[in-house]
């Protein structure tokens, strides 16, 4: 399910773009960090109709857990959640345009082009510290984009549990698949043929809670023949990757 919010200063001031989104506060929030691009953030969310019947709701249950600004949610969320305090709270009007647009979303019961309207609380934000960049001798390739501490780092190896988070795009920015979308974490043993070849080169030596971008050259992922319908012959994976929980060997 998606989800849409923002920062607001004044208190009963309704914020309107040109394209008519909107929202309105409910519980406002100081705080020293506002949300921005390439934030991770955790959000409670109620989904209702025009009428105020409820579609989805997590609250009291899992925050729903995406990054700002990648294209992870709809259109309107990204735009009205850049800026909001943690456990700020709002209502918030999405259009259809911005939202599921013409296609809908049939699995929630949203028509197309159907306005959506939102209660939304920020949980938590994440700001990643950036690392170092490499290829691999495999010839993938690797950018760290939140780092651990060495003296923190419980770093992966042959045989350990993995608690993958991931979202898959094509070349051309084509999305593929997430876990995020699930809202559950992707659970496999590294280097035992559970996954992809390049996935268990690129999650080799990672450090719990560390965050990597992946290039995958066709050869170590789908091959030449792909994984129709979404993954054509001969491409590259752009992975955005996250051990989220490492469970060593020895623990098992």
């Amino acid at each position: 399910m998606f989800i849409v919010v923002s920062l607001l200063v004044a208190t009963s001031l309704v914020f309107a773009e040109e394209q008519k989104l909107s929202w309105k506060p409910i519980k406002k929030e100081k705080c020293k960090i506002v949300s921005q691009e390439g934030d991770i953030v955790d959000q409670y969310y109620k989904l209702s109709d025009k009428d105020g019947k409820e579609i989805g709701s997590n609250f009291g249950k899992k925050p729903y857990t995406f990054t700002l600004g990648k294209g992870q949610v709809i259109p309107g969320m990204d735009r009205a959640m850049t800026g909001m305090c943690i456990g700020e709270k709002r209502k918030v009007v999405i259009p259809g345009h911005l939202g599921f647009g013409s296609s809908g979303r049939e699995r929630d019961s949203i028509e197309k082009d159907q306005t959506l309207y939102y209660t939304v609380q920020l949980v938590d934000i994440f700001r990643a510290v950036p690392g170092d960049k490499w290829e691999t001798d495999e010839g993938i390739t690797i950018e760290v984009t939140h780092k651990i501490d060495e003296d923190k780092c419980r770093k992966s190896e042959s045989g350990d549990t993995i608690h993958q988070q991931y979202v898959l795009h094509l070349e051309d920015g084509t999305f593929v698949d997430s876990s995020f979308s699930r809202n559950a974490p992707f659970i496999f043993q590294l280097d035992r043929g559970q996954v992809i070849k390049g996935m268990d080169i690129a999650m080799t030596a990672m450090c719990e809670g560390e965050r990597r971008k992946v290039i995958i050259p066709y050869e170590l992922g789908y091959g030449e023949e792909g994984r129709p319908p979404h993954i054509p012959g001969k491409s590259r994976l752009y992975f955005d990757i996250t051990l989220e929980k490492l469970i060593k060997k020895d623990e098992l």
